[in-house]
């Protein structure tokens, strides 16, 4: 007999500020698409560019 391996998965959001280039990783949220403006930059306080959204899959 096997035993099933399950996956949990976890939506990531990665936005990139286009003036200092700091890039940051935050949890995904309704709304998010590739090239909304972001969050400012904790770096230089500029808005920062949703670059991209992936998804991490952890074992459970």
């Amino acid at each position: 007999m096997r035993k099933e391996e399950k996956e949990k998965h976890v939506v990531y959001t990665i936005e990139e500020c286009q003036q200092c280039g700091l890039k940051t990783k935050r949890t995904f949220k309704l709304g998010d698409f590739v090239y909304k403006v972001g969050e400012l930059c904790s770096k230089c306080k500029t808005a920062a560019l949703i670059t991209t959204i992936y998804a991490e899959y952890m074992k459970i």
